[in-house]
């Protein structure tokens, strides 16, 4: 984003019509297999440094190239650091295509190439990357498109030079915004999925704009040519990430000192004027990289590019955290179901006609270890439940059951939110000789509770809260035969689990006075689970006293590609985007072991564990203990 000073300093008032004119008219965790950038100076991560020690030396030149404070990074190559892979210039042999200059619709006049290299517009950028790829799009790959500023710049200095008029300007810009929209469409058309668009920040309120009189008016064309991307996009119907950093950055001049920032309006590179690209800390005052906000004129320090970085990846690690939100309850139903199926157990083991009622609680633990598609995900998850089972034959037991499960689960570093479900199931068995069929159905409402996300940018740390609900439903069927030697029971079982978790859309600080600009939207969940498990069982009487085992190979059948929508709040056109969720693995196994007998005549009690192993990034394990009174 090469800026010629005198634009600033002889702006005309008429500027401000045009602005009015064009403003009517306009209406982490996750890991990708490359990141690809195409841009101008607010992306590029060293595209000049090869003509730089060309011209100056190499040892001179070393640290230099960025339109920042050097050496510090620039928002790409953070992102590349957190996603995987790096971000050097494709001159050097990178997938970073951006370079300081570059217009979205077209080549810069000769006044604005700037000493080194003639600029290569969006299209240029985009071809480029296209010719080297064989003309498809990486679709696991992360893209960025970000220009528009020194097509503003070019505009300007034609309406000053009288080369174009205030009318032209204004369709000038907007023809340029759809452009970009152009060059986004055709990204997608060659196979991108995950392609970030940012918003140009407010230019008038950079040091070069910002005591001119004009300011208001540079303020209003940099927010029109905004609403005509996004609308363009919109229009479009491109799912893109939209990236407000207009908002962001408006945020952080407001509260610049929680921000770390001591300066907003004066450049940190000496003397005043001189352009960040050769700018180093020899010509910064002292931590200026830190405590300024800009660099130069129009370029953001690194600080401020750190900024940028971690708001990108709030766009991205905060909808992939929230898919962790339909399996928790995965979670929780299991713990249910072994209350269940104690009850169940204890019942069947009465006389013929009696009638048993249980109470059986459940607690344990659910973690997801952090893969590629998740943060670590731990919940502690609880289950009570009360029930009646009837012994209708030799062969016959039924049983309904109400209950109660909850979990406390974080989510990493990146949140946690809490499930409270209130349960109604029926259930029953069949069993002659050592034949066994039995049947489990629970519905559920289910809550999430006290659901927040920790959003970091720089040095502050943002709560977003908000709360919803779904619903979760189960049915499980099992079959079996029990081979009986003497005390001593071993056989083969069958089992089928299919269970369907939705939980509902929400939006982050929903009642809140002011939209931020991390505030997400977070549209419906599906979670559907179909696991069957083949393995054995044993049991061996003592007396009153049965210890038992149980012994599973699962299998998850459902495990398609499951994504997550989100819309941030403060891009006025609605633009939802899609990030990938967490999806299981397919094998593991599970075992039990208990002791189930009768304490009294009417009393008999259980006491269960129950883990997995061998499960990819997944540990659960849980406790039950079952008492029961027959009438």
């Amino acid at each position: 984003m090469l800026i010629q000073k005198r634009v600033a300093k002889r702006l005309l008032p008429a500027v401000v019509t045009a602005a009015l004119a064009l403003s009517a008219t306009a209406a982490n965790a996750v890991t990708f297999s490359g990141l690809y950038v195409f841009g101008d100076s607010l992306s590029d991560s060293g595209y000049f440094r090869p003509a730089i020690a060309a011209a100056i030396g190499p040892t001179a030149a070393a640290g230099l190239g960025r339109f920042t404070t050097n050496p510090g990074p620039v928002w790409a190559e953070l992102i590349a650091q957190s996603y995987g892979g790096a971000s050097k210039p494709a001159n050097q042999g990178g997938t970073n295509y951006a370079q300081g200059g570059a217009q979205a619709l077209g080549n810069a006049p000769a006044s604005r190439v700037g000493p080194f290299n003639a600029q290569r517009p969006s299209a240029t950028q985009i071809s480029e990357y296209l010719a080297a790829s064989g003309g498809r799009a990486d679709p696991n790959a992360l893209y960025s498109v970000w220009f528009g500023a020194n097509d503003i710049f070019t505009q300007l200095e034609g309406l000053l030079g009288g080369t174009i008029t205030q009318a032209q300007l204004s369709a000038n810009i907007a023809n340029t915004a759809n452009a970009e929209v152009g060059q986004v469409a055709r990204l997608q058309a060659a196979g991108a999925r995950y392609v970030l668009v940012f918003a140009i920040p407010d230019i008038g309120v950079t040091p070069a704009f910002a005591s001119n009189p004009a300011t208001a008016s540079v303020t209003a064309i940099s927010s029109g040519y905004n609403t005509t991307l996004f609308n363009g996009l919109r229009a479009s119907n491109l799912s893109v990430i939209p990236v407000d950093t207009n908002t962001l950055l408006a945020e952080v001049r407001a509260n610049a000192a929680a921000f770390g920032f001591t300066n907003i309006t004066t450049p940190a590179c000496q003397p005043i004027g001189s352009s960040a690209l050769t700018c180093s800390a020899a010509n910064t005052p002292a931590g200026a990289a830190n405590t300024y906000l800009y660099a130069d004129p129009v370029h953001p320090t690194s600080a401020a590019h750190a900024i940028v970085a971690d708001f990108v990846k709030s766009l991205i690690d905060g909808p992939n955290a929230y898919s962790t939100m339909a399996e928790v309850p995965l979670a929780t139903r299991a713990a249910h179901i072994r209350t269940l199926d104690s009850g169940l157990r204890t019942g069947g083991a009465g006389a013929v006609g009696r009638v048993s009622a249980f109470a059986a609680g459940d607690g344990g633990k659910s973690d997801i270890s952090a893969n590629r598609l998740s943060p670590q995900t731990d919940s502690k998850n609880r289950s009570a439940t009360a029930g009646v089972t009837f012994r209708a034959s030799e062969a016959f037991t039924l049983g309904a059951a109400i209950g109660k499960t909850t979990a406390d689960a974080t989510m990493g570093s990146l949140g946690k939110f809490e499930t409270d479900e209130t349960l109604l199931s029926i259930f029953g068995s069949f069993k002659s000789n050592g034949l066994y069929a039995n049947f489990m159905g629970t519905a559920a409402d289910l809550k999430f509770d006290n659901v927040k996300r920790y959003v970091k940018l720089g040095q502050v740390t943002r709560t977003n809260s908000s709360s919803t609900k779904g619903s979760n439903a189960s049915l499980g069927l099992g079959l079996g035969y029990d081979f009986a030697f003497g005390a001593v029971s071993v056989g083969p079982f069958i089992a089928y689990t299919a269970q369907n978790v939705t939980v509902n859309g929400f939006t982050e600080n929903a009642n809140a006075a002011t939209a931020l600009s991390t505030d997400l939207k977070i549209g419906e969940q599906t979670r559907a689970s179909k696991i069957t498990s083949i393995g054995g069982r044993a049991s061996f009487d003592i007396g009153k006293w049965t210890p038992f085992a149980r012994v599973s190979l699962e299998q998850e059948s459902s495990r398609d590609e499951r994504f997550v929508t989100a819309t941030p709040v403060t891009i006025a056109q609605g633009i939802s985007y899609e990030i990938p969720g967490y999806r299981p693995g397919k094998k593991w196994g599970a075992a039990t072991l208990g002791v189930r007998g009768s304490i009294t005549d009417q009393i008999s009690l259980a006491l269960i564990y129950s883990g997995t192993f061998s499960r990819t990034n997944v540990k659960e394990d849980g406790f039950t203990a079952n008492v029961a009174f027959a009438f």
